[in-house]
């Protein structure tokens, strides 16, 4: 029988009755071969093209080796070839230059991709190439730095310190240690934390608002839709509108939201329905008299007179002057505040009407 090599590592068997005398010295090349394949390293240089691994009968090769150190400098991503039809376990280090990947793969079949940097095992059952890496049956343990390009974690989790610098997604609710009470750094917030700060708020069971802001003060019993507000005892409120027994409410949005500040019924002047009053027979000029009334009154006149001016008064005060002459009648119109007191002098009184 002739010798024959085998098929994965190319070792050398003696035929029956052959190399008589000189059978020590195959034998002691192929555990030099045997070696190679199971201690081997080897390095080889790309270039911007596929490299074929040397496959030879006997003799060392690249194909051989155990480990296979990658070198050289590519511009994109470019395959290291093994031999097709030769089962083997692979250790690959993309040491190349370019920051590209690199494949390993026989002619035909899939490939490995081993990223730059990355220092990969690998198999091949003659035709196709697979990761000798994809799992672990008990724990696994990183004691130095962890990085990866997707996780995908099934059971618990637990790491010392984790960085995780894309978007992290969880498909249940996690848990994560409360920070200190006022803590304002970027930890994250667990609802613990967030129930203790918020405490000091109260309860809201319904909100929806937008442009809140409430700079002090105590609101109690807050109804309302978007066409009103009712606060009731409500003391500071600021643009409230519907308020019943507020303080230093401002802001009103319609006319009889003001009036429910000040627990009115009129504004005066015609706003909420105020007519003219003809009270001609009843007023004469040097007589002082009094709005009585909580909201403001308008008062227009019309004189006599011969050559003098007129003069209306508020509260003592000179608010309005008209000049009355021999063939002209001289006519004022004023408002009188809540409380105020009113007059007129000159001629005679044609007309007076106050609005009220």
């Amino acid at each position: 029988m002739a010798s024959s090599y085998t098929t994965s590592l190319k070792i050398q068997e003696i035929g029956n009755g052959e190399q008589s005398g000189v059978w020590g010295t195959t034998t002691n090349t192929n555990w030099t071969l045997i070696e190679q394949a199971v201690a081997g390293v080897q390095t080889i240089t790309m270039s911007n093209a596929n490299y074929t691994l040397t496959n030879l009968n006997g003799v060392s090769d690249e194909a051989r080796n155990m480990v296979l150190v990658v070198q050289g400098t590519n511009s994109g991503i470019y395959q290291v070839v093994a031999p097709l039809n030769q089962p083997k376990m692979y250790v690959i280090s993309n040491q190349t230059s370019g920051g590209y990947a690199i494949t390993i793969g026989a002619a035909t079949g899939s490939v490995v991709t081993i990223p730059n940097g990355v220092t990969a095992q690998v198999y091949t059952d003659g035709t196709n190439f697979y990761s000798a890496q994809t799992g672990s049956a008990g724990n696994f343990n990183v004691n130095g730095t962890l990085t990866a390009s997707g996780v995908t974690d099934t059971g618990s989790l637990s790491a010392a310190s984790l960085s995780v610098s894309g978007a992290a997604t969880f498909s249940t609710s996690p848990t994560a240690p409360t920070p200190t009470t006022g803590d304002n750094s970027t930890k994250v917030a667990t609802t613990a934390f967030v129930t203790t700060a918020t405490s000091g708020l109260g309860t809201m069971s319904t909100q929806n608002a937008n442009n809140v802001a409430i700079t002090g003060g105590t609101i109690n019993g807050v109804t309302g839709t978007a066409s009103g507000l009712t606060v009731g005892n409500a003391t500071n409120a600021t643009n409230a509108t519907n308020a019943t027994n507020s303080t230093n409410a401002t802001t009103a949005t319609t006319a009889n939201n003001a009036l429910a500040f000040n627990g009115q019924t009129k504004l005066g002047l015609g706003i909420t329905g105020e007519t003219w009053t003809d009270l001609s027979g009843s007023r004469v000029t040097g007589t002082t008299y009094t709005n009585s009334r909580t909201y403001p009154i308008m008062v227009c006149t019309n004189q006599a007179g011969a050559n003098q001016n007129c003069h209306a008064y508020v509260n003592g005060a000179v608010v309005q002057i008209c000049f009355c002459g021999s063939t002209a009648n001289g006519t004022m119109t004023w408002i009188v505040p809540p409380g105020a007191t009113y007059s007129i002098d000159g001629g005679s009184v044609n007309n007076w009407n106050e609005l009220y």
